[in-house]
């Protein structure tokens, strides 16, 4: 049997186990709906591959898997595998994500096998997923400088070039060489403005001053506010605002306000304790005490006493401070002092000699810039010693604390728990950062690590640990466990103060399994046993622990390669069926069998990788050729040339019936009618061919198998013979034959019976299918043919020829008759054949009982006639017919649609020429509408109405009676007439009654 299908048509089974069986055909086996199946269905994604954004949410519709063998079944698409990534709808074939991807920690390509099946048909195929990096956004790590709440403060000759502050920021885009480049947006100073000391290292983000000019607090530049951003190469930015502020120190020099004069005069009876004149001096450093003293001793002048003296806080117990400088100008006198008042606290820790006027710092009490007063006051009095009525002066002394640094750096908010480190933290992240406090004011607290340590860096003003190469857990160089040791120093690096941070690196799955070899290509012939081994796979993991370098192998194999190998761990070997060369889709796959290995590790997510193994398969000659039966039949007139037939041999090892043909025996005829092809078995005709003469003929073909092995063994080489039959088949080729072609014979005048019998005959036709007529020199229809059966005719004359008689003779008459012979009685007019006889007839008159012997002998001379008579004949093809009846048609309807233009309006052909339709109103609107027709036509009310003279001379008027189909009532008079719809003709009612608008 034979099973056809147009290109793009599929066959499948059907659900329902009774349906193995054809329901029209029970023979038809399925299994040849499955192979059809096969042949024409295929398995197709609407995208692939898929280019991923990594920002898609979950759930988005990724591709659509098609198999038009399984398209509306449940359950007929799936994923061989697991994958958490990526889910199938098995119904539909819509492929979706399960999560939101990160271009940089997840994998970058997923390649998904995609399986459908239906009972015995599977497909698969390969769906690659690439995830498409897109920009990250840049973040500024310091939530304090994106609030805008970060400060600095700095000396206002704080130098150029040092670092001030550190912009700290991240991008997730880094780990694929993302840079980050930092600007200053705007810069503002306060209460001066237009000030522009700094500036920002656009690769580092580093502050600093960048100008050589001098930053004067006491010009008015307290405090700056910097504006700036750190931005990727996409556009992405984050921005932060930094505060700097500007501390005030001593580094102006007082300057006297000029005096008026360059001289004083003073008389000498001037009282002790006269002021003679003020001296003013200014500083420019902001809350600066000036001052005042003699550069010369003096004896008779003395300054202001009030006094502003700075000690610092360090100073040691029992210390001068200050002597007071007084004296009695009389002679032998002596002074003692006393201590008026004093501030809070003063007494605790400062004491006055009030024999000398020395103050001194007390030893119990320690003095604490940072926690006590910074400034104390104690009024002093001096007189005179021993005397009734003491004279006295009285002076203010103002003890100013200075701050020393003499406080080491604390850390705080220590955590105890080792920090824990992932091995894919990209370059620049700050893993922790360390805060240390410094109590003496104004101190500025530096971080540096004790000792070299790989991998790691600290701001040294910040105190952030930040990692400085790639830590990979694999590289024997990168430590797993260890303990950062952090020196926190104060700005002179006079104290420091040591802190311990443990850190735990931990491994993640970063590697993906590595094989030796990711590609194989085997050869192996068919013949290979089961069981044998193909390949053994050598694969790692460089991830350091487990699960994630734990590996596990899973083969994916396609349709022509299911059930031939086998999977054992990391070995593959043949079986469970043999390795097969000859096979039509084994062709279309180039006769090789590409096997996927999926290596995965355990880790999460996992990294797989993949392993192509393509396995040639080397032919081996294992059938020989099979016959079949072989009988042709070809026509006795083909040309050479022409084709016979095709011998039936067949052999399946491919490339299939690769086959040489040669003529080993039988009978082809001398010469030899036949030839055969040697490469395609095709039998052909070389020379003429007579079934008259031979109508059939035996060969034997002896047909030898090409598919030797690699190396040929022609000794060893596979053939068969079969047996072939070719029938010559009858064609009407050979015309009539008449013999003889020419005839005399006599008769006499009364003959009345047959008197000659032709004697034709035909190779190609038997006797009865031949024709007989007499084509010329039949005078006056003298003869006919007379026939018995399915003999040859005999000649008959159709009267006698007395004397006297109708047409009769008078002297011996010759008669050339021509007979035209035609074979192939009934057949195809187009091959018949026609041959021509000639008899001549001599008629001796009835008087004349024998012939006369006269000296005279009439010679009778045969002349040679061809009657050529020429038959035509045409035999259209099928479409002529169609297209002559359609034009007919078509021309028929322009003609009646010509003559319905001209006669559609004449009443007579309205029989013939119907008038398009038209909408009908309602016969009482039509009333209507022909009522006000009328009365548009009728005269005044007051004139009769008047019927049209014209149309009363008319014929048809004057015999027929005029019909009136309608009745309507005059809008003007109210009176009812009636009416035709017609002609137009009118008729008042004289009598009438009235009736309702139902019966109109």
């Amino acid at each position: 049997m034979k099973l056809s299908l147009n290109r793009g048509m599929t066959m499948r089974p059907l659900h329902d186990s009774h349906w193995l069986k054809s329901r029209s055909n029970p023979g038809i086996d399925v299994s040849y709906l499955l192979v059809i199946s096969k042949v024409f269905a295929d398995l197709l994604f609407t995208i692939n591959p898929v280019n991923l954004n990594e920002t898609i949410p979950a759930g988005t519709e990724l591709s659509r898997a098609y198999d038009p063998v399984v398209v509306g079944r449940r359950n007929s698409y799936s994923i061989v595998g697991n994958s958490e990534e990526f889910s199938i709808d098995t119904g539909s074939g819509v492929i979706r994500n399960n999560k939101v991807f990160n271009f940089e920690t997840d994998p970058k390509t997923y390649e998904l096998i995609i399986e459908s099946k239906l009972f015995v048909h599977k497909e698969r195929k390969r769906l690659v997923i690439n995830i498409i990096d897109i920009p990250e956004e840049t973040v500024c790590t310091d939530p304090q400088f994106v609030e805008g709440t970060a400060f600095a403060a700095i000396d206002e000759n704080y130098p150029i070039f040092q670092s001030i502050y550190r912009v700290m920021a991240t991008d997730e885009d880094i780990a694929n060489g993302e840079r980050l480049t930092y600007s200053m947006e705007t810069q503002s100073s306060m209460p001066a403005e237009g000030g522009n000391f700094f500036m920002v290292d656009s690769a580092t983000g580093i502050v600093s001053r960048n100008s050589d000019e001098p930053l004067d607090f006491d010009a008015g530049y307290h405090s700056f506010h910097l504006v700036m951003r750190a931005a990727d190469t996409t556009g992405h930015f984050c921005q932060g605002t930094l505060t700097v502020i500007v501390q005030d120190l001593n580094d102006e020099r007082p300057e006297f306000v000029p005096f008026p004069l360059d001289s004083i005069n003073v008389t000498e009876n001037v009282p002790v304790g006269t002021i003679i004149t003020r001296v003013n001096a200014t500083d420019r450093d902001a809350n600066s005490n000036i001052i005042y003293e003699f550069s010369t001793p003096q004896t008779v002048f003395c300054l202001d006493p009030r006094i502003s003296i700075s000690v610092p806080e360090t100073i040691p117990a029992s210390a001068a401070v200050y002597t007071v400088l007084a004296r009695d100008p009389d002679p032998g006198e002596t002074l003692e002092f006393s201590l008026l008042h004093s501030s809070a606290n003063t007494t605790t820790y400062f004491l006055l000699d009030p024999d000398n006027g020395m103050v001194y710092k007390t030893p119990e009490s320690v003095l604490d810039y940072e926690m006590d007063h910074k400034h104390f006051q104690m009024v002093v009095a001096a007189k005179d010693k021993e005397k009734i009525t003491p004279r006295s002066c009285t002076g203010t002394i103002t003890i100013n604390i200075q701050n020393v640094n003499d406080e080491a750096p604390l850390f705080v908010n220590m955590q105890g728990s080792p920090l824990n480190i992932l091995e894919n933290v990209p370059v620049g992240t700050t893993v922790l950062r360390l805060t240390a406090v410094d109590r003496d004011i104004g101190d500025k607290v530096h971080y540096e690590f004790v000792d070299i340590y790989r991998g790691f860096s600290i701001n040294e003003d910040t105190g952030e640990i930040t990692v400085a190469y790639p830590l990979d857990y694999e590289d024997p160089a990168v430590f797993h466990r260890t303990v950062l040791e952090v020196r926190a120093c104060d700005g002179d690096r006079v104290h420091s103060t040591t802190a311990t941070v443990p850190v735990l690196l931990e491994d993640v799955n970063d590697n993906p399994p590595i094989c030796s070899q990711e590609i194989y290509v085997i050869k192996l012939p068919e013949t290979v046993p089961l069981g044998s081994l193909l390949v053994t796979l050598k694969c790692e993991d460089r991830d350091g622990t487990a699960p994630n370098n734990l590996l596990t192998y899973n083969l994916i194999l396609d349709e022509l390669s299911n059930e031939t190998f086998t999977l054992n761990t990391n070995e593959i070997k043949i079986g469970p069926k043999h390795l097969n060369y000859d096979s039509v889709a084994f062709a279309g796959a180039q006769f090789k069998h590409t096997l996927i290995v999926q290596v995965s590790d355990g880790g999460m997510p996992s990294q797989t990788n993949t392993v192509t193994i393509i396995v040639k398969v080397i032919p081996i000659n294992e059938l020989a050729p099979s016959a079949s039966s072989n009988i042709f039949n070809v026509f006795e007139n083909s040309k050479i040339d022409t084709l016979v037939g095709r011998v039936k041999i067949t052999d399946q090892d491919w490339p299939f019936n690769n086959l040489k043909y040669i003529i080993a025996g039988g009978n082809v005829g001398v010469p030899p009618r036949f030839y055969l092809e040697p490469d395609t078995g095709v039998i052909k005709v070389l020379n003429a061919l007579d079934s008259e003469t031979n109508s059939q003929y035996f060969i034997t073909v002896k047909a030898i198998d090409m598919n030797n092995d690699i190396e040929p063994d022609p000794i060893r080489e596979k053939f068969t013979l079969a047996d072939v039959t070719v029938n010559v088949l009858n064609v009407n080729d050979e015309p009539p034959v008449c013999s003889p072609p020419y005839f005399n014979t006599f008769i006499y005048s009364t003959v009345k019976t047959p008197f000659f019998q032709l004697n034709c005959s035909d190779k190609d036709s038997p006797p009865d299918q031949l024709s007989y007529s007499i084509a010329g020199g039949n005078t006056n229809n003298w003869f006919t043919l007379q026939r018995l059966g399915n003999g040859s005719p005999s000649l008959v004359t159709t009267q006698n020829f007395q004397y006297e008689a109708f047409r009769g003779i008078q002297d011996t008459t010759a008669i050339q008759l021509l007979i035209e012979v035609t074979d192939e009685l009934g057949g195809n007019k187009g091959s018949q054949l026609t041959t021509t006889a000639t008899v001549i007839v001599h008629v001796i008159p009835w008087t004349t009982t024998q012939p006369s012997t006269s000296t005279n002998v009439t010679v009778t001379t045969i002349t040679k006639t061809v009657l050529v008579r020429i038959s035509r004949y045409w035999s259209p093809d099928n479409w002529l017919p169609a297209i002559l009846t359609v034009t007919a048609i078509l021309f028929l309807l322009n003609l009646y649609a010509m003559a319905w233009c001209f006669f559609k309006n004449v009443p007579r052909c309205k029989r013939f020429f119907p008038p398009c339709f038209t909408y009908q109103p309602s016969p009482q609107l039509h009333a209507i509408e022909k009522a006000d027709k009328i009365k548009r036509k009728m005269d005044l009310v007051d004139r009769p109405l008047k019927s049209n003279p014209s149309k009363a001379l008319l014929p048809r008027n004057s015999s027929a009676p005029v019909i009136y189909d309608g009745r309507a009532i005059d809008a003007v008079t109210g009176k009812h007439y009636l009416f035709n719809s017609k002609t137009g003709e009118t008729q008042w009612l004289d009598q009438y009654e009235k009736t309702s608008a139902r019966e109109y």
